[in-house]
């Protein structure tokens, strides 16, 4: 008798799970999965969470630390499993929550905080009669979100999951559960607190593309693979977004690497004096204006002097960007930058002058970054964006420097006689990558004052230069004839 072939809209009602996850198959006040990237800890929840909505009549609340849309929650994450397993027919999905009609089942979405200053005390009072509450992107958590959190989850049997992905040693959630936990595993002879240690080589369905990362990461940079695919926490030292070794491999790159590509657009970046970020104002006296530019994958110049006068300070640059014949130059608009980008088309019509906004989103957000992850899964703003990106730069260059695989589409090179090198080389290596609901943010300029830092504004101006300028597959990369 031959064997029928499935249908392939047929709903999956039993969903396998990595066997690691079978503890939270059990009732449970805390369900905590730690551990790195691929791990599947989101993906298995939202699993369980799904089923007992659909078969229990759950109600959920998804909680993030700051959800300020609800793109920045887990709803995408829930349809995509919903899509996954054919559940379409049992849910109806609004803008705002999933529900699931025949068993009265919902999935609701907030932050707990509504600023970084305030709690959402009042609105979180209203999911005291949930069953369970749902926390990604965990290690953002602070200890007083998490003391509003526990006893606003009050119904008899209600359970707490809670996945995260160790960034600091210091931070509260991960004292809170490895450190020194504060909830035994049992309690009157029943689980309690269930903790687990999941990372990529847990995960059956580990994809090869995330797989050949993690080794290249691990020859690479082996401090950065044991953060980022097996969820160790780092020092501050390690968490600066440019190493220094991947920016000495860049000097003379385009000498050392027999087949650095040659040509390109000419493409400028300048940051204004006295920039804006959030509510701290750089001081003009220790934050000057900058300019870069590069010929294709090679930085070409730099350029850093003192003017107050953002009009001015485009006067002074324009000599040096008509010099130069650059086809585009990026610039930093915001706070007193916002004038700079109309005085340059104003002295020059026919130049190819655009802001570039530190705090928008990051370009083209859909498109992929990596395997399973979109520029704006990764980056929580433009400027987090052009700096992971160069980043990525400087990584691939230094793989290209020491025999490994590379893109000769993403290097860099910084020439050794150019001027303020040195200076540069300094400022790229001082910010710290931070996360902000799962996704990667530059150290604020507030946080690096408090280190000592003076502001980096050459860095940023080669952050600009080498960014994205429009949508497009190619967009990163100007050709010229």
């Amino acid at each position: 008798m031959m064997a029928t072939a499935p249908v392939l809209d047929e709903p999956i009602l039993d969903c396998p799970i990595p066997a690691i996850f079978r503890p939270f198959l059990q009732p449970a006040r805390f369900k905590v999965a730690r551990g790195g990237r691929g791990s599947s800890k989101t993906r298995t929840v939202i699993t369980i969470l799904v089923n007992n909505v659909m078969w229990a009549g759950w109600r959920v609340v998804c909680f993030r630390e700051l959800m300020e849309a609800i793109a920045e929650s887990s709803y995408q994450e829930i349809i995509e499993e919903i899509d996954r397993r054919n559940l379409g027919r049992f849910f109806v999905i609004t803008k705002t929550e999933i529900t699931c009609p025949a068993s009265g089942g919902v999935f609701k979405f907030s932050g707990l905080r509504a600023s970084s200053k305030r709690l959402q005390n009042q609105k979180l009072k209203g999911f005291s009669n949930f069953d369970a509450a749902f926390i990604d992107e965990g290690e953002s958590i602070t200890k007083d979100s998490w003391n509003a959190l526990v006893p606003t989850m009050r119904k008899s049997g209600s359970e707490i999951f809670v996945c995260f992905n160790p960034a600091s040693p210091l931070d509260f959630i991960y004292q809170a559960f490895v450190t020194e936990p504060i909830y035994p595993a049992e309690l009157h002879g029943k689980p309690y607190c269930i903790t687990l240690e999941v990372n990529y080589t847990d995960n059956p369905f580990f994809p090869q593309e995330l797989a050949d990362d993690a080794e290249l990461m691990r020859a690479v940079d082996p401090e950065l693979y044991r953060h980022v695919y097996l969820g160790e926490p780092v020092a501050d030292n390690a968490l600066a977004i440019i190493k220094p070794q991947w920016i000495e491999a860049a000097i003379d790159a385009h000498i050392h690497i027999p087949d650095f590509p040659t040509g390109g657009g000419r493409i400028g970046g300048m940051d204004v004096s006295g920039g804006v970020e959030g509510d701290v104002i750089a001081p003009k006296a220790n934050d000057p204006n900058a300019l870069a530019w590069r010929y294709g994958q090679v930085l070409a110049g730099l350029e850093e002097w003192q003017d107050e006068n953002p009009n001015k300070a485009a006067a002074y640059a324009l000599p040096i960007v008509q010099r130069e014949k650059l086809d585009l130059l990026h610039i930093d608009d915001i706070g007193v930058g916002a004038s700079v980008p109309g005085e340059f088309r104003r002295l020059d019509p026919s130049g190819q002058y655009k802001g570039w906004t530190a705090s928008e989103k990051p370009y083209d957000e859909d498109r992929e970054y990596q395997p399973g992850k979109s520029h704006g899964d990764m980056f929580a703003n433009l400027k987090a964006q052009g700096w992971g990106m160069l980043g990525d730069r400087f990584r691939n260059t230094w793989q290209a420097r020491n025999g490994l695989p590379y893109d000769p589409d993403q290097l860099i090179s910084i020439p050794s006689g150019l001027p303020l090198r040195t200076k540069l080389q300094a400022e790229l290596s001082q910010p710290r990558r931070e996360s902000v609901n799962g996704r990667m943010k530059v150290e604020s300029k507030k946080d690096l004052k408090k280190r000592g830092v003076p502001s980096h504004n050459l860095a940023d101006a080669v952050v600009m230069a080498f960014a994205m300028e429009s949508v497009g597959p190619q967009s990163w990369i100007m050709t010229r004839d």
